[in-house]
């Protein structure tokens, strides 16, 4: 009898990248990100062009000429599939994200302090989820603040509002306002997904803008092993509007089913057919809006489960 035993190790090569620029004006930091923006845009088609992988000296890729204009860091990264690199502003900060790459290379950091920035915060190879901070400030009279702060965050976590639209189903939003002197008007944690960062970002700054107050973002990894936005709870002020828990009483025909779909609903963290039964019963998505959890236990009970909303304690 012959024996081959193996031993392997995953080599995770890929995660996300995170470069995070301050400026010293609104208006310098959107140019700067609109640029940027603009480069990728055109090196993208131009990576997708035959022949993109041959670079001629006599037609240089667009990084490659940025990096010629300002004098940057030159590197063949420059001609590699970045993945999903996304670059824009919020207030006086710019954002550089891309979920699937080794590295960004230095031409990057580089170009925001030549354009008159700083890099605050670099988040390299990170595989946790990335935790935004957003910390509103502003001047409101003692009277009408807490009016001010209530109607933000009712109209973040309207059905449309980006903390219902775009915040996984496992990890909720959390806020809390400010009391004392020099605090931030209302500070709000979410965990947006790769690929919801900018819309997010976008939405809660304009949200914030149409009520008087400017916003600061600090960006981190999420490496806890519980809630990173345990700190905050409990929110406040509350919200006006009830919330619900979504509970499944039974998996029905397929537990393997339920647990696709309950996978699906918390943005891929992966769930499977035993740990499902081991939930029953049991809340397994909290606080959600009456319309988001209804639309959560329609999909369950599509897949053979029995699911109901009630009310959060």
């Amino acid at each position: 009898m012959r024996i081959h035993v193996w031993n392997a190790f995953a080599s995770n090569n890929s995660g996300s990248y995170t470069i995070v620029g301050r400026f010293p004006t609104e208006e310098l930091a959107a140019r700067v990100a609109a640029e940027l923006s603009q480069v990728l845009e055109e090196h993208e088609r131009w990576r997708r062009s035959p022949g993109s992988r041959h670079e001629d000296p006599e037609n240089p890729s667009p990084l490659r000429v940025l990096t010629q204009t300002y004098s940057l860091t030159q590197s063949e990264a420059d001609l590699a599939d970045q993945g999903e690199l996304r670059v824009w502003s919020t207030g006086h900060q710019v954002f550089l994200h891309d979920p699937w790459t080794l590295t960004l290379q230095d031409s990057y950091e580089e170009y925001l302090r030549g354009r008159g920035g700083k890099v605050e915060t670099r988040i390299r190879h990170a595989h946790g989820c990335i935790v935004s901070l957003f910390e509103l400030h502003g001047t409101l009279p003692k009277k009408t603040k807490a009016e001010t702060v209530s109607a933000v965050v009712e109209e973040l976590y309207a059905d449309d509002g980006p903390l219902v639209t775009l915040a996984p189903f496992d990890v909720q939003p959390a806020w809390r306002e400010g009391s004392r002197p020099g605090e931030p008007v209302l500070t709000l944690g979410a965990v947006f997904q790769d690929l919801d960062l900018a819309p997010g970002y976008t939405a809660v700054e304009g949200i914030a803008r149409r009520h008087g107050l400017r916003v600061s973002v600090r960006v981190s990894e999420d490496q806890s092993p519980g809630d990173p936005l345990g700190w905050l709870r409990p929110s406040h002020p509350p919200l006006e509007r009830k919330l619900f828990d979504v509970w499944i009483l039974e998996a029905g025909f397929s537990s393997k089913e339920v647990a696709r779909r309950l996978t699906e609903l918390r943005r891929g963290r992966y769930i499977d057919g035993p740990t499902v039964l081991k939930w029953i019963p049991d809340a397994v998505l909290k606080r959600l809006t009456r319309a988001r959890a209804e639309q959560a236990v329609k999909f369950l009970r599509e897949g053979g489960a029995n699911a109901e909303p009630r009310p959060a304690g």
